[in-house]
């Protein structure tokens, strides 16, 4: 079965009516008109190309044709929106099959390698996209005590111990 959409204008409280029902989709959308997506058990609402919420699909498959103003989907799916506060970056992956973000290294495996790769950077998370399609979900790394050590001075040449004759040690 082909995906089908339909636009409605969402009514005070978040409602929408669909096929002599009457469903919620959030307060956040009311007074807008957006387009919701039937494709096989679930409901997709789209608004300004991003998906905004899904929801299992309220209308029987054998009713679909019968609900006013439907038509075939033709576009993909878009993605949802980016959250509050994130940010995109585009990234080339090397050779390796890695990429760099905040000076952390990501393995996303030589299939990968010569492309560009989007990298959301979330408060948690960074996600890593090619095109629409999530590659991986990665946690930033908290820098290493002895990285944070050496960036602060406190390894230093003339903090080691010396010899006996005045020159540095091998061992230190």
């Amino acid at each position: 079965m082909n995906p089908v959409e339909v636009d409605r204008k969402i009514h005070h409280y978040g409602i929408v009516c669909l096929a002599d029902g009457r469903y919620q989709v959030g307060f956040a959308l009311a007074g807008r008109t957006i387009t919701l997506r039937l494709d096989g058990h679930l409901m997709h609402a789209i608004a300004d190309n991003a998906l905004m919420g899904t929801w299992p699909r309220p209308v029987p498959a054998d009713r679909l044709g019968e609900i006013d103003g439907a038509r075939t989907a033709t576009s993909p799916l878009p993605p949802p929106p980016l959250p509050a506060g994130a940010i995109r970056a585009q990234r080339k992956v090397h050779a390796s099959g890695r990429s760099q973000i905040n000076g952390q290294f990501i393995k996303l495996g030589p299939r990968h390698a010569g492309k560009i790769v989007t990298v959301v950077i979330e408060d948690t998370d960074y996600r890593i996209l090619r095109g629409e399609d999530e590659l991986t979900v990665r946690a930033p790394q908290e820098p290493r005590a002895d990285h944070q050590a050496l960036r602060q001075g406190m390894d230093t040449q003339k903090d080691r111990q010396g010899s006996a004759y005045g020159k540095p040690s091998r061992k230190s």
